[in-house]
């Protein structure tokens, strides 16, 4: 049985976003992508279109100093939503975070992620991350 071409797009993305390029993400991503940020920190919200995402993005990586990591544990995919469990490192300043994320995201017709939520092994080790 092969592979289905969700898992192999989601290790694509995974592979480029260890290079720390976030230009090369966005064919990923839909112009109207809606990017959902659970928790209670700063980041916490809903990010709407390509741009607010993109300007997220650089947030992180700004206030983590490019260190955060996804590792993948486990990718699934069918022709309308893509799931991934990742380990999620990162430091910030003194501050370390270390969690396991589900990762959900709905699939377009074109095959672009357009929509996104997340729940993570320990929500509160995120919140005091981030704040």
């Amino acid at each position: 049985m092969s592979e289905h071409p969700g898992v192999t797009r989601a290790k694509q993305y995974l592979a480029q976003f260890a290079t720390g390029d976030l230009e090369s993400l966005r064919d990923f991503y839909s112009d109207d992508v809606l990017w959902h940020v659970g928790g209670n920190h700063p980041l916490s919200g809903d990010y709407r279109g390509k741009e607010a995402l993109f300007e997220y993005f650089r947030k992180v990586q700004e206030m983590t100093a490019g260190s955060l990591t996804l590792e993948a544990q486990t990718i699934l995919a069918s022709d309308r939503h893509t799931a991934m469990f990742t380990r999620v490192r990162g430091e910030r300043g003194d501050r370390r975070v270390d969690v396991t994320m589900s990762q959900v995201f709905k699939v377009d017709s074109d095959g672009r992620w357009s929509e996104y939520w997340s729940a993570a092994t320990d929500q509160d080790q995120l919140d005091r991350f981030w704040s």
